[in-house]
């Protein structure tokens, strides 16, 4: 399995070097009896959309249950972590100023595979526009 700290950090102060245009990641690991399956993106493979409720960030991840993803923040990154027999899948997405970056005021949420995790705006009468990618 992924070292949430040791891949999380690395990953985190990579994206944040300012010369990379990158400003997500995504890495899964499967692990089955004849082998190791890894993948990995640069940038990561989620959906970013701003919202009247905030920043919403929507990641696939078919068979996981919402008991099984753990949210938080390592710098100024969000950091998705599913865990489950076999599986590891962790994503980071590097979150704009105007959110905020509070573990619990993330409202996170599991539908049809799909996680999204919902960062409210740090003032809600402020409009914030960042465009990654």
């Amino acid at each position: 399995m992924f070292n949430r700290s040791d891949l999380g950090w690395t990953l985190c102060k990579i994206i944040a070097h300012p010369k990379v245009k990158s400003k997500s990641f995504t890495a899964y690991k499967k692990d089955t009896v004849d082998s190791i399956y890894m993948k990995g993106n640069l940038p990561g493979v989620e959906k970013m959309v701003v919202t009247r409720e905030g920043l919403c960030v929507s990641l696939s991840m078919p068979g996981f249950e919402l008991e099984d993803v753990e949210a938080g923040f390592e710098y100024d990154t969000l950091i998705v972590e599913g865990k489950r027999e076999g599986e590891h899948y962790i994503a980071g997405v590097r979150v704009p100023e105007g959110f905020c970056k509070e573990n619990d005021m993330i409202k996170r949420e599991m539908q049809d595979g799909v996680f999204k995790a919902t960062l409210p705006r740090v003032d809600e009468n402020r409009l914030v526009f960042s465009v990654y990618r």
